[in-house]
């Protein structure tokens, strides 16, 4: 996941406005209006004070010499700004100041609820579009996340991707849209109030300049710290999400042992790391707006004191002075905005990486094959298989046995053995490093993965329930289940009973994780999820491994149900639940060391003799 440029990722994100191209169109019409009456309300400065003051504060008849001070005017401005001030003068005719007072006050407020109309349709759609964007990407986000390789999760923390989802989208907001549009409105403000500068007094104006260069460069220097502050203060904004997901989720373990004020001090750090990225990034990024104003004053005392000089000295109209200085200050303020964007910007641009670099990651199905499966008709059969993760480390070495249809095949050795890797490795969560599993000849790498998994039922010791009804967990993953499916598959599970003795029964919402249902219990939901689905393969992994002997009675019954006619692959922990497994495969160290039945194996000296007759003992 190597780091995208600026450019590059500010073109992925524009990327989203495609569906919306219509309304980005209206945006910038309404933005340009907006911004446009914005300057030309400017104009109205000399005309009012015109009107209040007569033919004293008329400018001086134009005679034809276009210069001041022996400078040269350039023709086509000076012809433009008086047959503009020609037309303001004869329709704010300042002989009659009562009707011209009339007038002026109409066009004023014409033109500002004019202005405001189009401001508040161009605010609304700018929010419309950044929340219809956020909401794509989202979506798009967790698709993402739900399609990466288990592998990837092995090496990410929870709250991490969950900060992704929420932080990281969030801070997007302001970065497409919103900044297209500041970029149009402000840029159209202060190049409206600079051309009227330059019509007003193009000496004057030439002042002007000397702020463009430097706010470029104040600006280009700020972000591009401010973009590497903002990614270290969003990892750890990260950090702390991880923690929070970790501690909320594991509270049971933290109150049992008294770490609450262990885990407070590790929150209190992590809570730190960031209050420290984030006023060292924020300290940048409030610099840029200050700097840029207290540029534009100096330029503005400068222009006062040079303006004020050419009106002592009858060279310069008194109400376009206040015209020009008008300007310039409204110049000063979408400068200071642009700064201000250059900040949300580039603080958005450090989260769009962070998404873009889950977006980029290939998900599980990249180039898997084609071929569809509807079942087991021979065998499945692992040849020559090994594993090692990416840390190079090997889990499974020459693995190598058969289950035929039907058969009920146990795995069995120590805890790190690579158990729970052979039946990982069977629906495909991860890939061998060698070797190849196939169905019927058929390697399943060469197998669409759709199509691999939906012929398997996997129940599991931890038992995965999610904050939903009773029917709902059952029917997981099943469209339009009716509910005497679910009963009848909740009877041969042995869940039916208490299920119907719960307050809502079926429609009984069991909490995150099925908190509160008993891990029985839990676990008879999980195998009835798996009865309804009806697979043809079953993985069952050490199910019934951490219940209590009574509901280990009735998870085994269940269990006796679920396998019939259907080719298992079991883990076992408990030897006593396999006696009548048609193979057991003993594993130690990666490497199969025993293959055969209970009673061949029990009458064998080797591990499973070993192991069995320590759970007698115990």
């Amino acid at each position: 996941m190597s780091d995208l440029s600026a450019g590059k990722i500010y073109i992925r994100l524009l990327g989203y406005l495609k569906p919306f191209w219509r309304k980005v169109i209206i945006l910038f019409i309404c933005t340009t209006i907006f911004a446009s009456l914005s300057g030309i309300s400017l104009t109205l400065i000399p005309p009012f004070l015109h009107i209040l003051f007569g033919e004293a504060g008329q400018p001086a008849e134009y005679t034809g010499d276009s210069s001041v001070h022996g400078v040269p005017l350039p023709t086509s401005f000076e012809s433009l700004k008086n047959s503009v001030t020609s037309k303001v003068r004869e329709f704010f005719d300042p002989s009659e100041p009562m009707e011209a007072l009339v007038r002026f006050c109409a066009v004023f407020l014409i033109l500002m609820v004019v202005k405001n109309i189009f401001g508040y349709v161009s605010t609304y759609l700018t929010i419309y579009l950044e929340q219809s964007i956020l909401y794509r990407i989202r979506n798009e986000l967790y698709g993402a996340i739900q399609a990466l390789p288990l592998s990837f999760f092995d090496r990410q923390k929870t709250g991490h991707l969950i900060s992704r989802i929420t932080n990281d989208v969030t801070n997007l907001r302001g970065a497409v849209v919103g900044s297209l549009a500041s970029i149009v409105r402000n840029s159209l403000m202060a190049f409206i109030a600079i051309f009227i500068v330059f019509l007003t007094s193009w000496k004057l104006s030439l002042l002007t300049v000397v702020l463009v260069p430097v706010n470029i460069t104040l600006i280009g220097i700020i972000g591009r710290k401010l973009r590497k502050g903002s990614l270290r203060a969003q990892e750890r904004m990260a950090d702390m999400t991880s923690i929070l997901q970790e501690t909320i989720s594991g509270v049971r373990v933290v109150k049992a042992f008294g770490m609450e004020g262990f885990e407070k001090g590790k929150f209190d750090l992590f809570n730190f790391r960031y209050l420290r990225e984030y006023l060292k990034m924020r300290r940048f990024a409030e610099l840029a707006s200050p700097t840029s104003e207290l540029l534009g004053i100096l330029a503005s005392v400068v222009i006062l004191w040079y303006g004020g000089r050419l009106v002592i000295e009858e060279s310069l109209d008194p109400a376009n002075l206040m015209l020009f200085v008008g300007a310039m200050l409204w110049v000063v303020t979408p400068i200071k905005n642009l700064s201000k964007l250059n900040s949300v910007v580039q603080e958005a641009l450090a989260s769009g990486q962070r998404v873009l670099q889950i977006l980029d990651i290939g998900s599980e199905d990249e180039d898997s094959g084609e071929n569809e499966i509807d079942g087991v008709s021979k065998k499945v059969v692992y040849d020559g298989v090994a594993f090692s993760y990416n840390d190079g480390v090997e889990v499974l070495s020459s693995v190598d046995f058969e289950m035929c249809r039907g058969d009920v095949v146990a795995i069995v050795g120590p805890s790190g053995a690579g158990k729970s890797t052979i039946a990982d490795l069977l629906p495909r969560f991860y890939r061998p490093t060698a070797g190849r599993i196939s169905i019927d000849g058929n390697d399943i790498a060469d197998i669409k993965l759709s199509s691999l998994r939906s012929i398997m039922g996997i129940v599991t010791q931890e038992t995965i329930l999610f904050n939903d009804t009773i029917f709902n967990n059952i029917a997981y993953g099943l469209s339009d289940c009716p509910l005497e499916g679910v009963v009848e598959a909740s009877k041969a599970a042995n869940a039916h009973f208490f299920i119907s003795a719960m307050p809502d029964g079926y429609e009984t919402v069991i909490g995150d994780r099925g908190v509160q249902l008993s891990g029985g219990q839990r676990q008879r939901i999980a195998i009835a999820r798996a009865l309804l689905k009806n697979p043809q393969i079953l993985i069952l992994d050490e199910a019934t491994s951490s219940l209590d002997v009574e509901s280990e009675a009735l998870v085994q019954e269940a269990i006796d149900r679920l396998v019939k006619g259907r080719t298992t692959l079991v883990i076992a922990h408990r030897l006593s639940t396999i006696r009548k497994a048609d193979k057991i495969i003993v594993v130690e160290n990666g490497r199969i060391e025993q293959i055969g039945t209970h009673e061949e194996l029990i009458g064998e000296a080797g591990t499973y003799r070993k192991l069995y007759h320590l759970q007698i003992k115990s």
